[in-house]
């Protein structure tokens, strides 16, 4: 399994702060350097030879995430995703039977019994597939939204003791700690619980629906990230989901809007209280536009800057346009890593690395969700070979 502490040299190094052998590099599969796949023996489409061979090897080369931590954080945040119940306390929420609308094919259903009337979130698993989709959301109406915010909140932070574990972790660690706090983007959690079209279509239409919703976020996220950050929680923070609001997903004035002082006021939040956090941003899509708003908001790296025809930012456009403090990470495309040819792999790893400079981590744009050909696992030990032949400080 990977060395943690040689790990998070590489990873700091790529920030600036000391000195390491390589680069990072992010796993090209859906499997973590700190597992062991020999005895954990993955299930399913992951359990073939060809993964595990892949597998072994992202164990020996790759490096975690840096919020990745040997002690996690006590949860803070409520345990639905993307706040699509804006955090509402735990006996607000149910959780309802699992259905099958069809055979491989299972629905989880969860309800928030508000004062106002129930409102019901539910997604879609497919036997096969790891990942999920939302089929159906929380709010669909003006009313759906005064039925989310009647819901009483408030915050019941764990004890302040469950945190000594982290904070001895971090102060053992030193200058060496990675792990740390996520976020879910502001507009990550609009779209988690409206569905997209009416989102664009309140933004323009019923802003007073969304500006509630976007300030009751504000609130209660800060109210919990000055709480971690109060027990020692950091260095890093990962910040998910903002490519909801990319383009072309959404324009530069929806982006000055709804981004900048919501995530952005979170981000100079945490800067503020501890000036040795180190911000990073999740953000699919055409991010060329957005990196210089990303630097001036305190980000400090971001992924997985996708090139053109997917995104719009190769890796020296994306260097020349965050400046040189920016740690980048990408960017090798998963549609390359599918469909083409292992030299073609190893050149794109070649000119990614050679662009990026000091401050960057090797980085595909995303990882199989079922089952690759077999020229993906061809391409993923390509990969990861070219990453050791360029990879070197």
């Amino acid at each position: 399994m990977s060395d943690l502490q040689t790990s998070s040299r590489r990873i700091l190094a790529s920030y600036g702060r000391g000195k390491a052998d390589r680069i990072p590099v992010t796993t090209p599969i859906s499997w973590s350097p700190t597992a062991d796949s020999d005895r954990d023996k993955p299930g399913g489409w992951r359990a073939t030879p060809a993964f595990a061979a892949v597998a072994r090897r992202v164990q020996a080369l790759c490096d975690p995430m840096p919020t990745h931590s040997p002690v996690a954080l006590p949860r803070v945040f409520s345990r639905i995703s993307y706040q699509r119940f804006l955090e509402a306390p735990d006996e607000y929420t149910e959780a309802l039977p699992v259905a099958t609308p069809r055979p491989g094919l299972t629905r989880h259903t969860t309800a928030l019994h508000t004062p106002k009337g129930d409102l019901f979130w539910w997604y879609d698993e497919e036997e096969g597939i790891e990942t999920r989709w939302d089929t159906g959301k929380p709010v669909n109406s003006l009313a759906d939204v005064d039925r989310m915010l009647s819901v009483p909140y408030r915050f019941d932070p764990p004890p302040a003791a469950n945190f000594d574990a982290f904070r001895k972790y971090r102060a053992a660690a030193g200058p060496l700690a990675i792990g740390g706090g996520g976020i879910n983007s502001m507009v990550a959690m609009l779209v988690g619980m409206i569905p997209y079209e009416l989102v664009l279509e309140w933004m323009a239409a019923e802003p007073q629906a969304i500006r509630a919703l976007a300030d009751a976020w504000l609130e209660r996220t800060r109210q919990k990230v000055e709480f971690l950050l109060d027990q020692g929680a950091g260095p890093f923070w990962h910040f998910n989901g903002v490519e909801r609001a990319c383009p072309p997903m959404m324009g530069p004035r929806q982006w000055e809007e709804w981004v900048v002082p919501y995530d952005g006021a979170i981000m100079k939040l945490i800067k503020a209280r501890d000036p040795q956090s180190l911000i990073h941003v999740h953000c699919h899509g055409k991010v060329g536009t957005l990196l210089r708003s990303f630097r001036e908001m305190g980000v400090d790296s971001t992924d997985p800057l996708e090139p053109p025809p997917q995104g719009d930012v190769t890796m020296a456009e994306a260097r020349r346009l965050a400046g040189p403090e920016m740690t980048l990470y990408g960017n090798i495309q998963f549609l390359d890593m599918e469909r083409g040819t292992p030299d073609q792999i190893e050149e794109l790893v070649r000119r990614a690395i050679g662009e990026g400079g000091p401050r960057m981590r090797l980085h595909p744009s995303a990882a199989p969700h079922e089952a690759p050909t077999p020229q993906f696992f061809d391409n993923a030990h390509r990969y990861l070979d070219a990453a050791e032949k360029y990879g070197g400080r």
